[in-house]
């Protein structure tokens, strides 16, 4: 998702008059501060799961260009693109872990698995099959027991002949919300009052760092000059 703030034009247009690695160091600086109601915003809005993988891929980036301009952004950390922790078993935690990120986002159709197995582990894991109970709750039923217990891990088996069916996922889950348009709606009003003011902040630091860099010097008619 993108927007256009066509009242920030003169400001866009102050920062030409910089070299464009001054340009970007100040005016990527104004972008980060001005990302921190979003990135709030989506912290309020992503629900926390079992591993609390998707809430520590919360992220916010800011990339800037040798031409002088600069992008800012939030959202998760791509999946598989980092380190990762191994806890118990084969579940992992980090920040780069978030591969249901897009299913929470977007929804999904109707799924079905591929074979008449459903599980959390991609192969044989820390699970076990108890034998077939004579009595009580689970009489008649081999239970499988996974290590972590669910909701952390799952295994689900179909009936002979089927393939096992998840149905969909919502858009936003349980709480209906897609979380990143969630929080950019919210953040908006926010970012775009910050932006201006962020902004100017920079273009004055811009300049005081420009004239750090260069010792005024007397002209003929003992006036100084600057060279910007």
């Amino acid at each position: 998702m993108k927007v256009a703030f066509p009242e920030l034009d003169n400001l866009k247009r102050a920062f030409t008059n910089f070299r464009p690695s001054l340009a970007r160091k100040h005016l990527g600086a104004a972008i980060r501060r001005s990302l921190k109601p979003g990135l709030s915003a989506l912290r309020s809005t992503t629900p926390r799961g079992p591993t609390g993988n998707l809430r520590r891929a919360i992220a916010s980036k800011v990339k800037t260009y040798k031409g002088g301009n600069a992008v800012g952004l939030v959202g998760f950390t791509a999946a598989g693109s980092g380190r990762v922790k191994a806890t118990a078993g084969t579940v992992k935690k980090g920040k780069d872990r978030a591969f249901h990120m897009g299913f929470l986002e977007f929804g999904t159709r109707d799924r079905r698995t591929k074979g008449p197995i459903a599980s959390s582990f991609k192969r044989l894991g820390p699970f076990v099959i108890r034998p077939v109970a004579k009595r009580g709750q689970f009489k008649g039923v081999a239970r499988v027991v996974t290590s972590p217990a669910f909701p952390k891990a799952f295994f689900k088996r179909a009936p002979r002949g089927q393939t096992v069916y998840l149905s969909s996922m919502p858009i936003g889950g349980s709480t209906g919300q897609p979380p990143v348009r969630t929080a950019f709606q919210r953040a908006l009003p926010e970012m775009r009052a910050l932006l201006p003011i962020e902004m100017t902040k920079s273009v004055n630091a811009a300049l005081r760092d420009l004239a750090d860099r260069f010792q005024r010097k007397p002209d003929g008619r003992g006036l100084p000059i600057t060279p910007f």
